[in-house]
């Protein structure tokens, strides 16, 4: 005797209004949809309100923690004066700190392209 093919779970056999409704669950909302804007203002509301850790004493402590030819080197790489380097972290400009760490970036990634060629 042969047995016949479950097909009991078959999407046929389902509901039409279920597989709308979970259709309808992946459709990306409409912009100017006013309850989608309430729902990312209100979630937006909640991210400038929270409160996040002080940092900054870490991040000075680990960039005094530096030796003096990493430091003039970052600064260099970032076509900072090389004599900063006795400056506090906070004493450079946002937009300097971020030249910095894109200085730093290309470096490591440089770095780990010479070590993954030896």
């Amino acid at each position: 005797m042969m047995r016949g093919a479950r097909i009991k779970d078959h999407a046929s056999f389902r509901p039409a209004a279920d597989l709308l409704r979970e259709r309808a669950a992946w459709v990306p909302t409409p912009p100017g949809n006013e309850a989608a804007k309430a729902e990312l203002e209100k979630s937006i509301s909640l991210l400038r309100n929270r409160r996040r850790p002080n940092l900054q004493t870490g991040i000075a402590y680990s960039w005094a923690a530096m030796p003096k030819p990493v430091r003039r080197h970052i600064l260099a790489l970032a076509g900072l004066s090389a004599d900063r380097w006795e400056s506090p972290i906070h004493s450079f400009t946002e937009a300097e700190r971020l030249a910095m760490r894109h200085a730093v970036l290309r470096a490591i990634t440089t770095y780990e392209r010479a070590l993954n060629a030896v």
